[in-house]
């Protein structure tokens, strides 16, 4: 028989084991102190202290083969998101075990980090069933029905769908075949190509009258840039024209570049400023006044200085005209959000006085003379910006407002037949005016499909 010891020990050996658990216990609860304790003392650190900089490296060390990355140019503001105003939903997230270790020991330490987080949520296809009840009008004598909110007579795709379709195709220039795979893997729309085809021809029809309106009130305006490219019609080559202002975009693609394109969309006798490159097509234009880009004049004159780098009169006269140019676009920022004073005029009447008298010497360089030609033709209409405010010295506004253009120019190579070169001048003008004017693109093409806009309504009114 096992002797077990004698009562003494085997109190001992009991009040050792009492003590061990104590220890356990106690060594358990020290070490969750101690952890809680270093948790809030790192909160309070990235409170107090910000992040420290990373270890230069030594002065001995290569430097990395790596090109460092460009940052944005200089005065380049950047751009951080915004909390949103508004919290859709809020989601507590809590723990019933450590995702470390596993354990289930835990004890809420009272602190809360909030993250906010913006996510798109898919959105399903929604059939809408219009039950319109007739009713007997005694007046006309007629049985009438009303329209749904959202209803398109006599369609089964409604004008959310219809809208993003030609969104897609005229903002984002997407093509047709992807068009497709959206609406059917992310919405669980099936479409065919016909079907897209025939949204943008609807979309044009209802729109048509406000891009005549467009071109009217295109012709009211106090001043216009104007610029073209070329473009692509079945492989033939036509010229895209874009007219606009601070407020209008007007996109006209036709088969010819001279100046009855530009009397088509302006009229003969246009009471406004035409802000446009050195094309001859604006140059029999009537206009209350035009403004040359200055931005083509440097240009050519790098040309022409490399040309010609070792006729120092060439480069003499390039000189002056160039600072002359300076002077003048250097007096225009001066006095951009300032008022014209009599030491702005002074300045003007010196710049135009310098251009008045300068003028290229007649040696036997063609290039040269083709440029003094230039010169001379358009001397009255470079610094027009110097006597009528808000006008640009250069036709930037209308590259930005091709460039949209160039790049479904780009993707789609232009258009396959007339009525997409209808669709095309309607449908930009009508995206680009909306942007111009802070609207929303969908929110936009969905009101005329609705018809809330009308050719009286006046969408995109207002002069620049």
């Amino acid at each position: 028989m096992k002797n077990k010891g004698c009562p003494s020990c085997r109190q001992y050996r009991r009040q050792i084991k009492e003590l061990q658990d104590q220890y356990v216990k106690r060594i358990e609860t020290l070490e969750e102190e101690l952890a809680f304790i270093k948790f809030e003392l790192e909160q309070l650190r990235q409170k107090k202290f910000k992040p420290k900089n990373k270890q230069k490296p030594p002065k001995d060390s290569e430097p990395p083969t790596a090109k460092k990355k460009k940052g944005g140019l200089f005065g380049h503001q950047g751009w951080f998101r915004k909390k949103p105003k508004k919290i859709d939903r809020i989601e507590e997230v809590t723990l019933d075990k450590c995702p470390e270790c596993g354990s289930r020991h835990l004890r809420e330490c009272g602190d809360i980090e909030e993250h906010v987080q913006e996510d798109i949520i898919l959105p399903l296809v929604e059939a809408v069933l219009f039950k319109r009840h007739n009713y007997y009008c005694y007046g006309c004598k007629k049985v009438v029905a009303g329209k749904g909110e959202e209803e398109l007579p006599k369609g089964y795709i409604g004008p959310k769908a219809k809208a993003l379709a030609v969104y897609l195709k005229y903002a984002v220039k997407v093509s047709e075949r992807d068009i497709r795979q959206i609406f059917e893997k992310v919405f669980n729309l099936r479409l065919v190509a016909s079907s897209i085809s025939g949204f943008r021809d609807q979309l044009k029809r209802e729109a048509h009258p406000i891009y005549n309106e467009l071109i009217e009130l295109l012709k009211k305006s106090g001043f216009i840039h104007a610029d073209e490219t070329g473009w692509k019609v079945d492989g033939e080559n036509r010229w895209l024209w874009k007219f606009s202002t601070k407020k209008i975009s007007v996109t006209h693609i036709d088969k010819g570049r001279g100046q009855k394109v530009v009397k088509k969309i302006l009229g003969s006798d246009y009471d406004g400023i035409l802000i446009s490159d050195f094309l001859s097509a604006y140059n029999k234009i009537a206009a209350k006044a035009k403004q040359r880009c200055l931005i083509h004049l440097p240009r050519d004159l790098k040309k022409v200085v490399e040309y010609w780098q070792d006729d120092k009169v060439v480069l003499r006269y390039c000189q002056r005209l160039k600072v002359i140019l300076e002077q003048a676009i250097g007096l225009h920022k001066e006095y951009a959000e300032k008022e014209w004073d009599k030491k702005y005029y002074l300045k003007r009447k010196r710049i135009i006085r310098q251009l008045e008298d300068f003028n290229f010497p007649d040696p036997n360089k063609r290039i040269l003379k083709r440029f003094a030609k230039r010169l001379k033709r358009h001397k009255h209409e470079l610094f027009t910006f110097l006597f009528e405010p808000g006008i640009d010295y250069h036709n930037n506004h209308a590259e930005q407002q091709i460039r949209p253009d160039v790049i479904f120019r780009k993707v789609t190579f232009g258009n396959r037949s007339e009525k997409g070169v209808e669709n095309h001048n309607v449908l930009a003008s009508i995206l680009q005016t909306a942007k111009l004017n802070s609207l929303a693109p969908l929110d936009t093409l969905k009101r005329i499909l609705r018809k809330k806009y009308g050719p009286n309504l006046k969408p995109f009114s207002g002069r620049n």
